[in-house]
């Protein structure tokens, strides 16, 4: 394990000490000052947070003021006044984090400031050149610039960014070429099951591309149990009504997909529990071509599919998260569950209560069902540190 990994590992497991009141905040303190590499007290979780949110800002703010002046502004100054912040967010950043005394939280939002303003300038330059600025290609050609970035500084906030680009490109281009929602849902499966592999198999993803692709699957999952396939009234296989683009693009993806699940499946040393996810995996990635090739099916059995899919996979992750001591898991799969049983809730006695009794009704169902869950997630989430 890299020194910086063990850091970031150490300063999440110190936070759970002191929040579980094993560790006072001066003893947290020294014992993350001794690893981080630094002569001074260990870096405040608020500061580092205000300057990421600093940086944010200031990033909207030049968008906003360069979008407001837009007529105003000469092309040449617009252009070269984005550039010259770029490249003096990236010096700052540089000169912050690795030249002198080391103020990493800073630095590192100087350098996140840098890759929006990145980002804007694709834009901007693709303005000027008269490409269409609604190109999904824009926002991968922005993640390209920030996950090498993202990897080689180990910035978890750049690594993150990039692959909600990517997830945000994919979601642009599917509409584009996409009939119907089989399409659609298949894609957006494919890319669930993928980040989820590639966050086990990548120490430097972990905990990011897991979490993303975890909420990603469950998302698609509940929209099909809310609304099925119901514009899917194709009578043959909806892959018949996808472009030759379209059938290029999800052929690829699948590839991708399998060939990534599959180096899971069978990678060296597996304990049961990797294999079971590694199945799960590779059993979702199968379901989305099932939703291309599938047609004319009976959308009250599709529904009821998808809602008990939904719940397989909902404790798949509960479970998933527990055995792997992984919170973030476990609250996700909670957030979901209880969604689940409120859309349920409301299809089912919508239209068979007087609205004033539905909402009282509703009412105290969720604020049992918020005590409730809280409790399950305390007593899970206590477990959990007893375990670790």
């Amino acid at each position: 394990m890299k020194e910086s990994e063990f850091v970031r590992r150490l300063r999440q497991e110190v936070e759970h000490w002191h929040d579980e009141g094993l560790v006072d905040a001066s003893l947290a303190e020294r014992l993350l000052a001794r690893y981080d590499g630094q002569d001074g007290p260990a870096r405040s979780k608020i500061a580092v947070t205000l300057s990421f949110l600093g940086a944010l800002l200031i990033g909207i703010g030049m968008i906003v003021f360069v979008a407001s002046n837009w007529d105003v502004i000469p092309g040449a100054a617009k252009l070269g006044g984005l550039l010259a912040a770029m490249v003096l967010s990236y010096w700052g950043g540089f000169r912050l984090r690795y030249v002198g005394e080391s103020y990493h939280g800073t630095g590192n939002a100087l350098l996140f400031l840098g890759v929006l303003l990145y980002g804007a300038n694709l834009f901007l330059v693709a303005q000027a050149m008269h490409i269409n600025a609604e190109a999904p290609s824009l926002l991968v050609l922005w993640a390209i610039g920030v996950l090498p970035l993202g990897w080689l500084l180990e910035s978890r906030a750049m690594l993150t960014l990039g692959l909600l680009l990517l997830t945000l490109a994919l979601g642009w281009e599917a509409a584009f070429w996409c009939e119907g929602p089989g399409g659609f849902s298949a894609a957006f499966l494919l890319w669930g099951v993928l980040l989820v592999a590639l966050g086990r198999l990548v120490p430097r993803l972990t905990g990011l591309a897991e979490g993303l692709g975890g909420f990603v699957l469950l998302t698609v999952l509940t929209v099909l149990a809310d609304f099925g396939l119901s514009p899917h009234n194709y009578p043959e296989a909806e892959w018949a009504f996808l472009p030759p683009g379209g059938q290029l693009r999800l052929v690829l993806l699948g590839a991708v997909t399998l060939a990534t699940t599959l180096a899971l499946l069978f990678r060296r040393g597996q304990e049961p529990l990797e294999r079971a996810e590694g199945l799960g995996l590779l059993a979702l990635t199968l379901l989305a071509g099932g939703l291309l090739v599938g047609g004319g099916l009976d959308e009250a059995l599709l529904r009821t599919v998808f809602n008990i899919l939904l719940l397989l996979v909902t404790l798949a992750v509960l479970w998933l998260g527990y055995e792997r001591r992984e919170p973030g898991w476990v609250q996700l799969a909670l957030g979901f569950f209880a969604l689940e049983v409120l859309s349920r809730y409301v299809e089912l006695l919508w239209a068979r209560l007087p609205m004033e009794v539905f909402f009282l009704s509703a009412g105290v169902v969720l604020l049992g069902g918020g005590v409730a869950l809280e409790r399950v997630r305390r007593t899970l989430l206590k477990k959990l540190a007893e375990r670790e």
